[in-house]
């Protein structure tokens, strides 16, 4: 008796341990499956852009003189004041004639550098202030002689400011034949500034293409994973992944273009591959939030 309570006591700790065994086993299982955020594999063309970097300034700006030396009787403006053309500006008596004489507006524009004030002295030699035609602003760039193919003059071309979420677009109206003192050639761009949106003096960002890859395999950029001197993408096959090596032959910030054993239509893992390794097994985020 004491024999068979012995025995049937070693067989239930057997079961508990056998139960344990699986449990820890399902577990395991478990937590190696990766939870991986998916994209296809598109076939088609991609363009391959190249940015420059400028200030944009007026396209015109005429300097308000003195007909004579004199006194500043009478201002009407002030500086960021828009005016027309035969606007008053100012009224200056002269020094030697004790003559008033009224100066209007030359041409439409912002009134800028205006620093003199009423009753200050004025002289023929320096401008009283600058009007700026802001209705449109030129872009000047410098690039290298590699770059000069990519600009045509009379193209249209995106610019892009930091502080604005629009893009615009501008004209190339003048590529540079001879460098300047830097070995760079000049590159001026003219955009269309009607409404005053943009301000001279900022920086604009002008997109050219560069290149275009056609009928070439692309993959989202986030895709890939560099490793060992070789790039990578993990392809899904239903509940597990395969590391394919890809050869990359232009990449940009979205989109990449590759050449490897992949077809249009493959799934490729964009989040979480980071942590995959050869046939892993993942599952598919739905795209909702699984942050706990």
């Amino acid at each position: 008796m004491k024999k068979l309570s012995l025995l049937l006591v070693a067989l239930l700790l057997l079961l508990a341990a056998c139960t344990e065994d699986d449990s820890a086993t399902e577990e395991e299982t478990q937590k190696s499956v990766t939870t991986v955020e998916v994209d296809e594999v598109t076939q088609g063309d991609i363009t391959i852009d190249k940015s420059f970097y400028g200030r944009t300034s007026p396209v015109q700006t005429t300097p308000v003189m003195a007909p004579m030396a004199g006194e500043l009787d009478s201002l009407d403006v002030e500086n960021g004041e828009q005016v027309k053309e035969d606007d008053d500006l100012l009224t200056i008596i002269g020094a030697e004639t004790g003559r008033s004489m009224t100066i209007t507006a030359s041409n439409d524009g912002e009134i800028t550098s205006l620093s003199a004030k009423e009753g200050d002295m004025v002289s023929t030699e320096n401008a009283i202030a600058v009007i700026a035609d802001l209705s449109e602003l030129t872009v000047e760039l410098t690039v290298t002689a590699n770059n000069l193919r990519l600009f045509e003059e009379d193209a249209e071309v995106d610019v892009h400011f930091s502080d604005a979420e629009d893009e615009t677009t501008a004209t190339v109206d003048y590529i540079g034949t001879l460098p300047n003192d830097t070995g760079l050639y000049p590159i001026e761009l003219t955009l269309d500034n009607e409404d005053n949106q943009w301000q001279p003096g900022i920086v604009a960002e002008v997109v050219v293409p560069e290149n275009t890859v056609e009928d070439t395999l692309i993959v989202p950029t986030t895709a890939i994973v560099d490793e060992d001197d070789a790039s990578y993408v993990y392809v899904v096959n239903e509940d597990n992944v395969t590391k394919t090596e890809i050869t990359v032959t232009e990449s940009q910030t979205n989109q990449t273009a590759i050449e490897g054993e992949l077809s249009e239509g493959d799934q490729v893992v964009t989040s979480g591959q980071l942590t995959l390794s050869d046939g892993a097994k993942i599952s598919i985020s739905d795209g909702e939030d699984n942050a706990s």
